[in-house]
């Protein structure tokens, strides 16, 4: 069920953006995310509400109420189990402000190589997990939901919706082959943070698809790929492919 989630937000998020990718005669540009920190939120939030936002929202909205009976076992399970030496991995990599610094450490060496590509990605993943920070704090404050080990504030996960961001602009920029293992790490992470009682699945599947939606927003116009999701009927069911269309 889990794997199933994940494949269908991916799938949403591979969706072609409305507006025109950068090429060489509309250059990647240096969006100054420092000096440009507050005017580029206003931008970023502004354009948060779109038809791709509200399809990618609401199909991990039906995942995130479908996983709820799922909450409790998980959360069992997790306090039967011996403790993991690889749920610390995750627990680390997926901190917002370790994914924050990659972002910075992305823009830094693209300014240092005067790499405008390199440069152009380092301030989407900033942008990205700026605004996404933001929003991921505010919906904590006012859900308030008591995590498994009776912490607060675990609506939504800031892991989860961290790492998805950093995953929707990377595979925005490169593709699918770098949206598989990008978004693989970024369920891992929800695992470990699922594994070590620190959030309930749902808390998790909320985080994976308001991290998408923001770094699908923030890099949105940046690739030429165009994707669409065709519904087949199969034997016994059926199944939802993604194919590339151009």
């Amino acid at each position: 069920m889990l794997t199933a989630a994940w494949a269908i937000t991916i799938s949403l998020a591979l969706q072609s953006p409305s507006s025109p990718p950068a090429t060489a005669s509309t250059p990647w540009t240096d969006d100054k995310p420092f000096t440009r920190a507050l005017p580029n939120f206003w931008q970023d939030l502004k354009s948060v509400p779109s038809v791709r936002s509200l399809e990618i929202a609401g199909a991990g909205t039906g995942i995130t109420l479908a996983l709820m009976p799922t909450d409790d076992d998980a959360a069992d399970a997790a306090r039967g189990s011996e403790p993991s030496s690889y749920s610390k991995i995750g627990n680390v990599l997926g901190d917002g402000w370790v994914q924050g610094g990659a972002a910075v450490a992305t823009y830094v060496i693209g300014k240092s190589i005067h790499h405008d590509v390199t440069t152009h990605i380092g301030s989407d993943l900033i942008r990205a997990q700026i605004l996404n920070g933001i929003l991921t704090g505010a919906i904590k404050l006012a859900v308030d939901r008591t995590r498994p080990n009776g912490g607060s504030y675990a609506f939504p996960s800031g892991h989860s919706s961290a790492t998805f961001a950093t995953a929707a602009v990377v595979s925005s920029h490169f593709g699918w082959k770098v949206a598989v293992p990008a978004y693989a790490f970024s369920g891992f992470v929800g695992w470990c943070r699922v594994r070590d009682l620190q959030h309930w699945v749902t808390d998790t599947a909320a985080g994976a698809t308001l991290g998408i939606v923001v770094g699908t927003t923030v890099s949105a116009g940046h690739r030429d790929r165009e994707w669409q999701i065709v519904p087949a009927k199969t034997v016994g069911g059926f199944a939802v492919y993604v194919v590339r269309t151009r």
